[in-house]
Order: C-alpha cells, then structure tokens, then sequence
C-alpha cells in the first residue's frame, strides 16, 4: 500500500476516525500498531517478520547494555552486526555474488555461484537504521532503554515514516508515543495541507516527467543533448517525488498528534555540497553524520584525515542505496565536492562573495554539480557511464536535440509550482494568515490539488523512487 492509492485514503480514514474515537494512550498506540502492521503487510505479509525481528534486536541490546553494563560494547557490536547481516543478505547478497562470479568469470576459473533472486523488502534500509540508532543511543547514554515494548514496536513500525522515512531518532518518536495526545484541529488542517502539497508533487509533477526520464535512460545511444535534460528531468522527479512522500508522511503523521522531523529546505538553493546536505534528506545525512562520520573522527585532525572521514562517510552513503556500483561512485563523488570546495572556498577572494549575484552564481555552479551526481545516481551500468561522457557532446541529430527540448520543456512547465510555492511562502503567507481571506484561500487550494490529482492521476501509479532502498 502506497500513500497515493485509493486504498490508502480509505485506510487512513477509518484510522484517522477510530484513532480520535479512543481517548486512552494505550488503545491509540495499540490501534496504530496494528494499522501499521496492516499497512506494511498489505502486499507481503512475510515483510512484518523482518521488521519485528529486526526491531526486537535492539530493543532487547537495550535491555542487555542496562543489565550487563560491563558487557555493553559487546552487547552493541553483537546487534549491530545482527541488522547488517540482516540488511546484507537481503539487499546485497545478490550483488556480492553476481560481483564475485564475474571476477571469477574474468581470471578463467569456472563457478556456479548464482544469484538468488532475492526480493527487496520495502523500507528495509530506513527501519534498520533507525532501529541501530536506539542501540547506539542507548550504548551512549543518550536514551534510556525501553520496557514497554509495544511503545517501541510503534515507534519503529509507525506506517507514516516506516517505508521510507523520515529517518526518525529513536528518542524522538518514543517520548512521542509515550506522551498523551489530544486532537488540535490547527494540527490536523496544516497536516492536510502539507499531505496534499506532497501527493501533488508525487502525482502531478514526479509521475508525470518520470516516462521522459526513463525513456530517455532507456535510449540505447542517447546524445549528450538527451542526456542532460533528461538528467535534469530526474532533478525535478526525485526532489518532487520524495519529498512528496516526506510531506504526506509528515502531514498525515501530524494530523494523528506525531511530529516527524523535516526532511527537506529547498535542497536546491543550496550554494555549496555542505549546504545541499543540510537541506537535501536531512534526517540521513545527520544519520551519517552522527553515527558514522563523527565516530570515524569527523572534522577533528588534519586534512587527509578529514578526507578520509568525509569519503567513507559518502560511499557509504552511497552504498546504502542501492546495490550497484553507480551509487558508491556518487558517494564518492560527493565526498570529492565537499572535499574540494573545502580546499578552493576559502581561497576565493571577499570581494568575489560579496559582489552583485554572487549567491545566484554559486547556487547555480552547485545545482550543476548536484545534476551531474544525479546523472551518476540515475544510470546504473557504470560502463554506459563512461560511454556517454567520452561521446562527442555536439553530435546529435535534429529528432534527438527536438527529442531534449521537449523533454527540456516538460521540465521547466512542471518545476513552475515549485518556482509558485516558493513565492506564496515568502511574500503572500506571512500576510494572508492574519486576514480573512486565508481559510478560503487555502480551501480552494485544496480543490485545486485534488482537481489536478484527478486529472493527472494514471491507473498505475508509479511507486516512489525511495521505495527500492
């Protein structure tokens, strides 16, 4: 079950319903556990299984560190190795072992390794993630362990982040699902508003560029001319897609009294990759961050140290999304721009900074840097890679340069209620809340999501593209 689905919407109403019918913290956490294990098993019930086992894992580190605290590293390594081993086999054991018999393959020695077949399990790298952090917080003393064990399973299993986050700190969620709610109906409007702001996006803009993205993609010998705006077809269809699923995530997660964190701040905007990162999937890169650049030495030391720390923290990164050798060298590539603008920003003069448009300038140099990772992030045959970047950039035929303007087109037309969405949050909310006009206002912009849902939905919607890490 996804969130743009009919079912979903009938789903969420009964739960939304019984949810505020019951008074009782208890019965409410209760219902919701048992929604989300009917929303996460809706298609393979088998998934809960991997879920529950892997978020009794920490829950029972938790308990161990506080009995056997002399024990507690031991304790910590032991449930960390339990979640990679679980996340390995099933998002990587193919990938190691189609690796391995290619490398076979290539020094001449005959094999029968295999790959298995093995079906990703949605949602499997943000709830290990997440459910890691409470072992980590705890082997810290950042948090306490938990007792009752039903407020954790909600707090890991909760349908709003579960498939694809916010990636939540485990201290967050838990206070939230140990504290009484009470309806708020201002909570429950905005987070209808910003859920309906996130299907538009999911529906209107991602669905609607993504066939030009993969068709593009799917082209055998695509120009430089294609490549580029279909690159720049993807920019708009993975920020509009995920960041679609992160605000119906968090609208619908407010309007039943939860607060998940924020997600994304205009990632695009950004001037420099330090930047991108603390407005581009916020509540990862401070996982990586805080778990594992920090422990590996952060920014302490000298400067290949700092390189070291910042590359393993980015191909990991990297690796984490996906099982494919195209992800680990966008991490790299990433670590590389944060290493370089490290090395070149502080040697450009003041009086570049500080003249007329320098922040437009930067912006737009860095948005071309984020394009060319997603170009890296979007083909995964490393070799095509290669291919397409050793083409001659000028040579194309009319059909294939009419083929990128069109495509070049759709793009700009469907980033428009972007452009729209940054201005009424600048200059006509501030004024519009205090008058009259704002709850008509707003009513009528609900109609006009709804209207362009039902004009562009399709009868196979498109699942999101976080789905598959």
């Amino acid at each position: 079950m996804t969130f743009v689905q009919v079912e979903f919407l009938a789903f969420f109403t009964v739960v939304f319903v019984l949810y505020w019918g019951v008074r009782a913290r208890v019965a409410q956490n209760v219902l919701l556990l048992l929604a989300s294990a009917l929303f996460y098993g809706w298609v393979h019930p088998w998934w809960l299984v991997l879920l529950y086992v892997a978020a009794l894992l920490d829950y029972g580190a938790g308990l161990a560190m506080e009995r056997w605290p002399t024990h507690k590293r031991l304790v910590l390594v032991t449930s960390i190795g339990a979640n990679l081993a679980l996340l390995g086999y099933y998002k990587y054991w193919d990938f190691f072992v189609e690796n391995a018999a290619g490398a076979l393959d290539a020094l001449g020695v005959a094999n029968t390794l295999t790959p298995l077949g093995i079906l990703l399990p949605a949602g499997i790298s943000f709830y290990t993630f997440q459910s890691m952090a409470y072992s980590f917080d705890v082997y810290r003393g950042e948090l306490k362990p938990r007792k009752n064990l039903f407020d954790y399973l909600l707090a890991v299993s909760l349908f709003c982040h579960l498939v694809a986050g916010p990636v939540q700190r485990a201290g967050n969620l838990l206070q939230q699902a140990e504290t009484d709610r009470r309806f708020d109906w201002e909570a429950v409007r905005s987070g209808f508003a910003l859920a309906m702001w996130g299907a538009f996006k999911k529906v209107c803009i991602a669905d609607t560029i993504s066939p030009y993205t993969d068709k593009i993609f799917s082209v055998d010998s695509p120009s430089t001319s294609m490549v580029v705006a279909g690159t720049l077809a993807f920019a708009l269809q993975i920020l509009t897609d995920f960041s679609g699923y992160t605000d119906i995530a968090r609208g619908t997660a407010r309007m039943i009294g939860f607060d998940l964190m924020e997600n994304f701040r205009n990632p695009y905007l950004a001037t420099n990759p330090s930047e991108f990162w603390n407005r581009w999937h916020i509540s990862f890169s401070t996982w990586i961050r805080d778990y594992v650049y920090i422990p590996f030495g952060g920014s302490r030391g000298g400067f290949w140290f700092v390189t070291r720390n910042t590359f393993a923290a980015m191909v990991l990164s990297g690796i984490w999304h996906g099982a494919s050798w195209n992800f680990a060298l966008w991490g790299a590539y990433h670590g590389a721009l944060l290493t370089g603008y490290r090395l070149v920003v502080p040697r450009v003069p003041a009086a570049l900074k500080t003249m007329p448009g320098a922040r437009v300038i930067a912006t737009t140099i860095m948005f071309s840097f984020t394009c060319f990772g997603w170009f890296l992030f979007r083909e995964l045959d490393v070799a095509r890679i290669v291919a397409l970047l050793s083409q001659d950039p000028f040579r194309a035929t009319p059909e294939q340069n009419l083929t990128a303007a069109i495509v070049l087109g759709m793009t700009g037309v469907l980033a428009l209620p972007l452009f729209g969405a940054l201005a009424v949050q600048k200059w006509v909310l501030p004024t519009l809340r205090e008058s009259a006009w704002y709850l008509p206002a707003q009513t009528a912009a609900w109609a006009g999501f709804g209207l362009s849902m039902f004009t562009f939905a399709r009868m196979s919607a498109n699942d999101f593209i976080y789905f598959q890490f």
